[in-house]
């Protein structure tokens, strides 16, 4: 079934309980917050979503069998706040989906970041709480300039105006670890961002050329 012919939205909504709400994610335009992705690692895209129902949040999949949906798996966040991210990327292995969630912290300062990786036993968060980030990137990065079709994640922490600590990291077993060997391809991208607001900034370049330069030191560290 190709993805165009997919009305994600009701058939969600067909599986959910009737007083439920599909969860819109906290960015531009509110999307709802459903993925397309193989997170059951079988080599077939799976719908998965967040719905409201009562007082909790809910995560689900739903499996295509014979032209229909079925729902595979089901459950309770224990969360309440906001949306900010919601993605579909193998970052635990190359094979199939992990799902990468960033809830909006109470003081809308932040998001909090969860890993969550479909079991045998159902859906299982990989991470601990309290990771933390104000902007997040997800993209397979080349380290020494080759892919291997596992996705890194880039974790922004704001410090003072716009300025941000950014660092990059991978999964390995049971754990995120720093990504240093990707600094030479993702730090090129944060030089740029810093480059454009000591131009646009001048009253705050002084701030902003200190940042750039650490990017710079992290770009040229292999």
């Amino acid at each position: 079934m190709s993805q165009a012919s997919i009305d994600f939205i009701a058939l969600v909504r067909s599986c959910i309980p009737e007083e439920a709400e599909i969860v819109t994610l906290l960015q531009d335009g509110n999307p709802a917050a459903i993925l397309y992705g193989d997170v059951d690692r079988d080599g077939q895209p799976e719908i998965t979503a967040m719905y409201r129902y009562l007082d909790g949040t809910y995560l689900f999949s739903l499996k295509e069998y014979g032209g229909n949906w079925f729902p595979i798996g089901s459950a309770a966040t224990g969360r309440q706040q906001g949306l900010r991210d919601f993605i579909a990327a193998p970052v635990s292995r190359k094979e199939g989906c992990d799902l990468i969630i960033g809830w909006q912290r109470d003081d809308g300062s932040a998001a909090e970041l969860d890993i969550v990786s479909w079991t045998e036993t159902g859906f299982q968060r990989l991470i601990p709480y309290g990771t933390t980030y104000h902007h997040l990137e997800v993209e397979d990065m080349p380290a020494r300039g080759v892919l291997d079709g596992v996705f890194e994640l880039a974790i922004w922490l704001r410090e003072q105006g716009q300025a941000f600590r950014v660092d990059t990291y991978r999964w390995e077993p049971y754990r995120l670890v720093p990504s240093i060997d990707t600094h030479a391809h993702y730090f090129q991208k944060v030089a740029r961002y810093y480059e454009a607001l000591v131009e646009e900034q001048p009253d705050r370049a002084e701030l902003y050329r200190g940042y750039l330069e650490e990017a710079k030191r992290k770009l040229s560290h292999e």
